[in-house]
This record gives C-alpha cells, sequence and structure tokens, in this order.
C-alpha cells in the first residue's frame, strides 16, 4: 500500500500537466497575454501573465516558470487559454501545445500505483478477516 501511495504522489506533477495541457488542447482558445511581474523562485522565474479577455469578462491571470523573461514589463506574447476556466493558460499557439510525454509516465506510474494501492488494501482487508 505505501508503494502505490509514493507511486500515485511521483506522477502527480505530470498528471496536473497532463490535464491543463489536454484541456487547452479540447477548449482552448488563441489569444494574447500581458506580461505583469515576475519573482525569481531557484533558478527560474515565475513570471505571471493578465490573459486579454473580450470586455465585460473578469480579469484573468496565470503564470509559468521560465529561465528567461519575455521581455519589458508590459510585453505582449500570445497565448492558448481555455475558454471555460481562462487562469488555465499557456504562452504559445496551440499548434504548439504537446503532452505526448506527460500521457505514458501518467498512465505507466499512475496505473501502477492505482494496482498497488489495490492489492495493498485487499491485503489489509484480507489479513483483518483472519
Amino acid at each position: 500500500m505505501p508503494f502505490g501511495c509514493f507511486a500515485l504522489l511521483a506522477q502527480s506533477g505530470n498528471f496536473v500537466i497532463y490535464r491543463l495541457m489536454r484541456g487547452l488542447k479540447h477548449h482552448g482558445v488563441e489569444g494574447q497575454a500581458v506580461y505583469a511581474f515576475h519573482e525569481y523562485a531557484t533558478g527560474s522565474h515565475r513570471v505571471f501573465f493578465d490573459v486579454c479577455l473580450p470586455e465585460g469578462a473578469p480579469p484573468a491571470r496565470f503564470h509559468e516558470h521560465m529561465r528567461e523573461l519575455p521581455g519589458p514589463e508590459g510585453t505582449v506574447v500570445p497565448v492558448v487559454y481555455d475558454s471555460r476556466k481562462p487562469r488555465r493558460a499557456k504562452t504559445g499557439v496551440r499548434k504548439d501545445l504537446d503532452f505526448d510525454k506527460e500521457r505514458p509516465v501518467v498512465l505507466l506510474v499512475g496505473g501502477t500505483g492505482l494496482v498497488l494501492l489495490g492489492i495493498g488494501a485487499l491485503l489489509c482487508l484480507v489479513d483483518a478477516a483472519i
């Protein structure tokens, strides 16, 4: 059971990226975002962007980790954002979205983790019954 929990925890970061990219692939809208500000975070920058939405829509801000800044504050960059939740976004264009690297990791490690977790729970139930 602990091995299953560890496997699920180990792939959780890839699972989050996979879900974001899959959502952007299916519901993504190309648009623009304005570079607002950044924070330095251990060898990279956490860069915050404001998505340019149609008038009347609530503002949406998202961040990405980048090695280099996209330019001075106020720089406009292309972005793909989820039409349902605009704060789920990624810089770039839709055709460049690629989540093929995360899919095998999520399926292999996550599936193995679920199987190990199930076997561990089953063994606990069998041991408790005896």
